[in-house]
């Protein structure tokens, strides 16, 4: 059952390439799939131009699974029956002939697992994904789903724009409806370029009347599901009048798919294999993607004469294919996510970020009080006051703690590239008060601190643990002004220092160990914020920053409006998706990982 989408991901490629691969005579089924996933598959991952490259390893479409319609042909012929579907995308038509100019490299190897590929091209436009409820978009094995990819034939003596109009105006839109599909994602072809020269052994000829004319990969979260899709109203409304455009359908069962580059990036199994990334992953090996390792199996850095690697840091990445050893935190990011504005009037503030700038509300939060608020956001501000003998109590900032005088109210209005976070402290109780509870707000650029930016840690990455290797990261470049707030209330800077890690961020969900023991958990199940977490901290120049993560309930609120702002403003901004999975950072020495998943969009062809 789909309870998610995150069909979002896949929006900033355009155009694809997408090619059927048989296997060639004389090996083993398991033999091509080794080859082509830890040999073939990292050397064309290094090819330019790719947004995402994924292998698709196919069983043959033998029937007895597709319900029949009278005047559709289900059968596929023994000489049709491929082994696996390279599917490349690229962000433009551009980046997709930059590949195909680098990829006559590839020419060499393909004899040594193919005898024939054909490769079907879309145009801008042409290559959708309806919905994704699959949360991992970089697959490295089976993906544990019943997944299909259908090959479509049109019917004879219909158009080509009558039989795309069927399947994205009629026969897609139907599909959808049922939220017992998991996963929808369709290509209308182009005719096949037969002048594209063979291979050795390998052909690329496909005679028009062998073409497909479109391609669709289905996705149920299991067998069951699957059938009660086929019995359900949802599918009969879908195939209504399909024998009318539809010849033959041959819908091929998905073994297992691999990822080689996802967003433009190379992956692990892009980077040494896709057997060898599995056992990186299942055993930990975490020493394996350090800039060291990533540096000497790269060819980048050489042994010296003690035997170890000659390197500049202790962190490496792999962005755009490219290999970086650049010190500092970058590689974690994604961009800035908000920026947050005190304003004096929310309803007016409302009225002029939606209504008149065309926002778009993703979410809110209203009358935030207590302890875990008023530390998260003020606490810098009370240590100072405690170092310098001042009673908090008569500082100029909120009161949140009491809840009894300052609450604080948030909105986040989508821009599609960027957030505007309205920000609101008001009069407990009251939540149409006309006015701020704040004496007065800045409003000229000379006071620097009455806005403040956000910026967006990857998923996967413990946000508290974050914090510690920010700060350490900062003081060593001799930034002692940058200090992460807690969220526990503390009396002196060597008791925010000495604080257990888990209290670093503030996280919108039970974590266990975070609540005090008498403590209630809170039920964040009908909460719009569960999900988000966030910590505040200076910059070095008293600048007030935070770092937060978007996952969960609050990830498909801002994905939802992002969408929303997309289609009444024109607009094609995606939703930053990046994932470094099962991350642990350790002492700002680095980071441990057992894999490296960028979660974003990369297209390959082979």
């Amino acid at each position: 059952m789909r309870t998610a989408n995150y069909a979002q991901r896949d929006q900033a490629a355009q155009v694809v390439f997408y090619v059927p691969l048989w296997k060639r005579k004389g090996i083993s089924l398991e033999l091509f799939d080794d080859y082509w996933r830890n040999v073939h598959g990292p050397v064309c991952a290094r090819l330019p131009g790719q947004y995402q490259y994924w292998q698709l390893h196919v069983a043959h479409n033998e029937g007895g699974i597709w319900p029949a319609i009278e005047g559709i042909d289900y059968s596929t012929p023994e000489e049709d029956q491929f082994d696996g579907i390279a599917e490349l995308t690229f962000k433009t038509p551009e980046d997709r002939q930059t590949w195909f100019q680098a990829s006559t490299i590839l020419m060499d190897d393909e004899h040594n697992l193919f005898r024939k590929a054909i490769g079907y091209n879309t145009n801008p436009g042409n290559s959708i994904t309806y919905v994704d409820g699959i949360e991992n978009g970089t697959p490295n094995g089976v993906a544990g789903v019943e997944k299909f990819h259908v090959l479509v034939k049109k019917a004879d003596g219909v158009s080509t724009d009558d039989f795309r109009h069927y399947l994205t105006d009629s026969f897609a839109p139907a599909v959808i409806k049922s939220e017992l599909v998991l996963k929808m994602r369709s290509h209308l072809f182009e005719e096949v370029d037969n002048s594209r020269p063979d291979a050795a052994g390998v052909s690329h000829f496909e005679p028009p009347q062998q073409q497909y004319q479109a391609a669709f990969e289905i996705a149920f979260s299991n067998r069951l599901e699957m059938e009660q899709f086929f019995a359900s109203d949802a599918y009969a409304a879908a195939v209504k009048d399909q024998a009318k455009y539809i010849k033959q359908i041959s819908p091929f069962p998905e073994r297992t798919a691999y990822t080689f580059v996802y967003s433009g990036q190379i992956t692990l199994a892009g980077q040494r294999s896709s057997t060898v990334a599995e056992l990186i992953t299942r055993i930990g090996a975490a020493n394996q993607i350090k800039e060291d390792i990533i540096s000497l199996m790269n060819g980048s850095a050489k042994p010296t004469q003690k035997g170890k690697i000659s390197t500049q840091t202790a962190k490496a990445y792999i962005q755009n294919g490219i290999q970086s050893t650049k010190s500092g935190l970058g590689h974690l990011l994604q961009g800035v996510q908000h920026v947050g504005v005190t304003v004096e009037d929310m309803e007016k503030s409302l009225e002029f970020y939606t209504e008149v700038l065309g926002g778009k509300l993703a979410v809110g939060e209203s009358e935030l009080i207590g302890d875990l608020i008023q530390n998260t956001l003020f606490q810098k501000e009370e240590l100072d006051a405690i170092a310098e003998g001042i009673n908090s109590e008569i500082l100029d900032i909120p009161n949140l703690r009491s809840g009894r005088k300052d609450a604080l109210d948030v909105k986040f209005i989508s821009f599609g590239n960027i957030v505007v976070e309205l920000i609101y402290f008001r009069e407990v109780g009251n939540p149409n008060a006309p006015h701020s509870s704040v004496k007065s707000l800045p409003s000229h650029i000379g006071h620097v601190n009455a806005m403040h930016i956000s910026f967006n840690v990857k998923e996967g990455i413990d946000l508290s643990e974050f914090a510690n290797i920010f700060e350490e990261e900062c003081h060593k470049r001799g930034m002692n002004n940058v200090v992460c707030n807690r969220i526990i209330h503390v009396n002196s800077e060597a008791e925010r220092k000495a604080v257990a890690h888990h209290y670093n961020s503030f996280k919108f969900w039970n974590e266990p160990g975070l609540l005090a023991a008498e403590a209630p958990p809170i039920d964040w199940s009908k909460d719009p914020m569960e999900g988000w977490s966030l910590f505040y901290c200076k910059g070095p120049n008293g600048e007030q920053l935070e770092f937060n993560q978007v996952t969960r309930k609050v990830k498909t609120r801002f994905q939802e409006a992002l969408q929303e702002y997309n289609q009444a403003n024109n607009t094609s901004f995606t939703f930053p998706d990046a994932n470094v999975s099962q991350n642990t950072l350790d002492n700002g020495q680095g980071f441990k990982t057992s894999d490296v998943q960028v979660q974003s969009q990369t297209q390959y062809s082979t």
